[in-house]
């Protein structure tokens, strides 16, 4: 390395020793994630999309609704901005309210910010009305710019708006099995199970996970993900599991260990936990969370 690129390097090493991280950013950034609330301000991200939103308000079915944030100073007429005081980020931010756009969970990457006041119904008016010091995008026409940014910002929320990971389930596991001649106990043999489970499996009362079905799709000539696609329907609460932001990080770490992406972790994950509860002896309420818990565990060594 050069003496001038040394010295350049030394000045950014202090540079970067020298910034200090509000408190409140750093608390919100280092807490265990959470399930979304409106007023919390999130990193999201879904394949080569990232994007900052604002929640607005948060439902039972693993949605919400968000509105874009950016730094930047492109606004167009539909733009609150925020000035710094009214976040942890302790930076002025720009609401695209005209974008707000209702999203699956699955995105949510990281909290990374909240709002300091916060409005108990979370509009662009109520959270004008409470803000001090807060102004509307300019009405003149925006620049080529602003419309070119806004239009990226679309973009992104279109993507983030149709994420989505868990199949349908056809439930035709069984029928797949008979058409292809594989009786039982060729399948015990095949995916080295117990006989009782292999029965299951036959039966299309317990779905394959991503390994067996990698191993069975050699052995069909069929992909691995036409095999999983005939799995029986993924319970709702082990997709609620897995939607939570809670659950990113150690799909991340699933996938990283299993070199593949967040979408087939997350399948990978989904069977898994799903075939961990079909050999419990107790299956008339069972504790999907504890289940999850476990798979990971098992998984990942927590």
């Amino acid at each position: 390395m050069s003496s001038v690129h040394t010295t350049a390097y030394q000045r950014l090493v202090a540079a970067a020793a020298g910034l200090k991280v509000p408190h409140a950013v750093h608390q919100v950034a280092t807490a265990p994630p959470q399930d979304p609330k409106p007023g919390q301000i999130w990193r999201a991200v879904w394949e080569d999309t990232i994007q900052l939103l604002l929640i607005t308000a948060a439902s039972d079915d693993d949605t919400m609704r968000a509105v874009p944030a950016s730094f930047e100073r492109y606004a167009d007429t539909g733009t609150l901005f925020l000035p710094a005081q009214a976040t942890t980020l302790e930076q002025p931010l720009a609401l695209w309210w005209g974008l707000e756009a209702r999203l699956p969970w699955c995105v949510l990457d990281r909290q990374v910010s909240e709002l300091t006041p916060r409005p108990d119904i979370l509009t662009s008016r109520t959270l004008a009305d409470t803000v001090t010091d807060t102004r509307w995008g300019s009405d003149a026409i925006p620049s080529a710019a602003a419309n070119e940014y806004r239009a990226v910002l679309a973009e992104g929320l279109e993507v983030l708006a149709s994420a989505q990971w868990a199949p349908q389930g056809s439930g035709g596991l069984s029928q797949l099995f008979r058409d292809h001649a594989i009786t039982a106990p060729q399948l015990a043999a095949e995916l080295k199970l117990p006989a009782p489970q292999a029965l299951a499996v036959w039966r299309g009362q317990q779905p394959l996970t991503a390994h067996q079905a990698a191993t069975l799709a050699e052995r069909l000539d069929q992909p691995a993900g036409y095999l999983l696609a005939a799995n029986p329907a993924l319970p709702p609460a082990v997709v609620h599991e897995l939607n939570r932001p809670l659950r990113r990080t150690q799909v991340k770490e699933l996938a990283a260990q299993y070199n593949e992406t967040e979408r087939n972790a997350r399948l990978r994950a989904a069977y898994g936990i799903y075939t961990l509860a079909a050999r419990d002896d107790d299956r008339t309420q069972p504790n999907w969370t504890a289940r999850t818990d476990r798979y990971f565990e098992l998984r990942l060594g927590e």
